[in-house]
């Protein structure tokens, strides 16, 4: 047989009956971690589109850019003047008859010793000049090579003056030339 003797005093051991503090403060942990994470995730999910659509944005800019610089070095625009205006004149000159052609051709038709005195043309093909001859007669004649040439459609003797002194006369015409390349031919 055995004996037993017990000489601690009596206590009697209570047991809480709450929760535990352990498992408490570990699922609370759990919970708040998994909110940080899911919320970091959805932000950083947030970020990465909108840094996508940055990118998106400065690539369409970027070759925006680009095809503006190609087309501001390369063929005929504002920025290439040379090009443009060399162009322009290839254009025009196949539209008008040079002028400078006219004036040496209204020359030509002048009769020997008669000198154009004063010279005025107009791009819509008016032409006012000024000629000095040596008889009446040579302002008929040039004004009848005028008429039955194919650069004028229209001839007239506004005047004519003479100089007591010299001589000479003094005749002002009114012409209407053909500017067109193609007119009065």
């Amino acid at each position: 047989m055995n004996i037993s003797i017990d000489l601690l005093p009596q206590r009697v051991i209570k047991k809480e009956k709450g929760l535990p503090i352990i498992p408490v403060v570990g699922a609370f942990t759990v919970i708040a971690a998994a909110s940080f994470l899911t919320y970091t995730y959805f932000e950083t999910k947030n970020s990465v589109q909108s840094l996508e659509q940055q990118v998106v944005a400065q690539t369409a800019e970027l070759h925006q850019l680009e095809q503006d610089f190609i087309t501001k070095t390369t063929g005929i625009t504002e920025y290439n003047y040379v090009d443009y205006y060399t162009s322009m004149n290839t254009f025009l000159g196949g539209i008008y008859k040079d002028t400078v052609d006219l004036k040496e051709q209204m020359y030509m038709l002048l009769p020997d010793k008669a000198e154009v005195t004063n010279y005025s043309f107009i791009n819509n093909g008016d032409l006012s000049m000024q000629v000095t001859f040596q008889s009446k007669g040579d302002a008929a004649v040039y004004l009848n090579r005028l008429i039955n040439s194919n650069l004028v459609s229209n001839a007239q003797v506004e005047s004519i003056s003479t100089s007591d002194d010299d001589f000479l006369y003094q005749s002002q015409y009114t012409l209407k030339l053909n500017t067109l390349v193609g007119e009065g031919s």
